[in-house]
């Protein structure tokens, strides 16, 4: 399967990561991440975020994302071959500007959001068709934190305006990845294999 290429992006702690009876799963998903550049200052508000908002569950920056397609369980070997095919016939040009800005949440999940142009979008529903993905509705987003227990949607909407008004400097992605994430007592992202994108040339 290509490169055979492997790296591991561990939970941050138990906080974020889980506890010791939580079921093990593994799922793959395709993304992109966020660079140095855009991480940082994310990583400050959140910094500032944790001490008003101790009870979410805040994701490690090195865990950080945006998700084109996500597979659930499925074979690695097939999922390389059909992201590579799409990858080697795709049109939607070389990548743009990507930006971290705003927040909102799906239920208990807290994201900030992704201002981007059109050739991402039509990556992902490239991407998501070929993977025969069901839910092919693409929201780019970062997840940021989680936010346990029955009042968990209330409380991950109460954190959004700690975010809302993050707007972080634009980056251009370089590469796209096909990710195993593992869940339970010690959660980690394996990323399986990673392309280049081809960036601009001025």
């Amino acid at each position: 399967m290509g490169s055979g290429r492997t790296r591991c992006v561990p939970g941050s702690d138990r906080a974020v990561g889980g506890r010791d009876d939580d079921p093990v799963t593994s799922r793959l998903f395709v993304a992109v991440w966020p660079d140095d550049t855009a991480r940082g200052p994310l990583a400050e508000a959140v910094d500032s975020a944790r001490l008003v908002a101790p009870e979410v569950r805040w994701q490690a920056p090195e865990r950080w994302h945006i998700t084109l397609a996500f597979l659930g369980p499925a074979d690695p070997a097939r999922a390389y071959a059909q992201i590579a095919a799409v990858l080697a016939r795709s049109d939607v040009g070389p990548p743009q500007p990507v930006r971290l800005s705003g927040a909102g949440t799906f239920g208990p999940v807290l994201w900030v959001g992704v201002e981007h142009g059109a050739w991402l979008a039509r990556l992902a529903g490239q991407l998501q068709s070929a993977l025969h993905v069901h839910d092919q509705r693409f929201r780019a987003h970062v997840t940021v934190g989680r936010v346990r227990g029955n009042d968990g949607s209330a409380l991950a909407r109460a954190a959004v305006p700690l975010l809302a008004d993050h707007h972080g400097p634009a980056w251009i992605p370089s590469r796209i990845t096909m990710v195993e994430s593992r869940t339970g007592p010690h959660p980690e992202y394996r990323i399986l294999e990673e392309w280049p994108l081809v960036l601009p040339t001025h």
